[in-house]
Parts: C-alpha cells; structure tokens; sequence
C-alpha cells in the first residue's frame, strides 16, 4: 500500500511545504557537533523495516513540555526512546498518533518512552489539539524549530529511536507502519539491551 507522507522543507520552501513520498534512504543525515557517533553492527541481524540506520550522532536537546515543566534528552538514559517531530496541521502525524500510542504502551514496561516533539505552534494551539487526540507520552514544544532542524530533518513526521544510552540509532521521514515487524524487532532489539551501554 502506498502511503502519504507530507514534507515540510526550509529554505526556500519555507513554511510552504511541499506533498510528496519518501523512502527510509531518501535523506542522509550528518553528524551533529558536540556528540559522538556509534556503531550499531550488534543491531544489524534485525530486519529494516520502515526504518534506516542512523549514522550521525545524536543532539542533545532540552525543551519545555506541555505541561509546563523542562525536559532534556539526557534525563531519559537507561531508557529507550522515541523522539517524533509532529505538527496539528501535519496529516500523516495525526494519523500516526493512535498507533504509535500503542507501540508506547506495548512497551512502556520494558523501559520504551515518548516524547513527541511539537513543531513551532504554541501550547494554545497543541494544547486543545492533545485534548481531543491524547498523545501517549511526553508533549515538548521546539517553538522555534531549532531542535527538528540540529537532527537534520526536512519534513514530517519524522521519527527517531534513541538507545538506552542515549545515542540515536533507527530513523525515519514520513508516516511510519507501526505495525511493522522490522520496527518491532528494532524495538525488541534496543529495550532488550542493559541500561548504559550502546553497542
């Protein structure tokens, strides 16, 4: 089944955008200064799925959430954690949300968090949005874009699975089937693996 994915691209499409498809290789992201890059050959036996291996290094990251408090990448290690870039006006991202809900709460147990990233709107617009389609994890707000913009992202959603040592290792522009079974086994994979060490 083909599936729909909307791009936000900067520069000089600007707030715009542009509809079109992407596949898990159609963006190359680079690494980040200040943070350092891993190996995920111990990963590399579980199937590709929707997702590419992420090759750059991870950006830290500190915004505040929804709810008022400030929450940072780092305070989340010995965790594994999905980091997706959403927007209210964004289609795929809403259609998303029910399921990537329940990946959370399959495997909140076993150590998986969410943080959903907001791109650029205030919390009186995501507010009342969360309200009507509740999203099962932490809400942040990136009001300015910097964050989506220091993980090399050029559209929406876009989605990345952070280890328990906090280093990015799978990620993915555009919807994801979260009902995949290379997804799930990159998952498994990662909550599966002790608290503080990256392969």
């Amino acid at each position: 089944m083909q599936r729909r994915h909307f791009l936000h691209t900067l520069g000089a499409l600007g707030a715009a955008g542009a509809l079109g498809a992407t596949g898990p290789n159609a963006l190359a992201a680079g690494p980040t200064k200040g943070a350092t890059e891993v190996d995920d050959s111990a990963l590399a036996g579980t199937s590709g799925g929707t997702l590419s291996a992420w090759r750059g290094a991870t950006p830290a990251f500190s915004l505040d959430g929804l709810d008022g408090k400030t929450y940072s990448l780092s305070q989340y290690r010995g965790r594994v954690v999905i980091v997706n870039f959403w927007a209210t006006w964004c289609g795929p991202c809403r259609e998303e949300i029910p399921a990537m809900g329940a990946v959370v709460r399959q495997y909140r147990g076993r150590g998986l968090a969410l943080l959903a990233v907001n791109y650029k709107e205030p919390a009186t617009t995501v507010k009342p949005f969360v309200d009507k389609l509740p999203i099962d994890g932490t809400v942040l707000l990136d009001t300015d874009g910097a964050v989506y913009k220091r993980f090399g992202s050029l559209g929406l959603p876009a989605t990345y699975l952070v280890d328990r040592a906090g280093n990015a290792r799978f990620w993915r522009m555009g919807e994801l089937d979260w009902n995949d079974v290379g997804l799930h086994g990159h998952i498994e994979a990662l909550v599966a693996q002790k608290a503080g060490v990256s392969a």
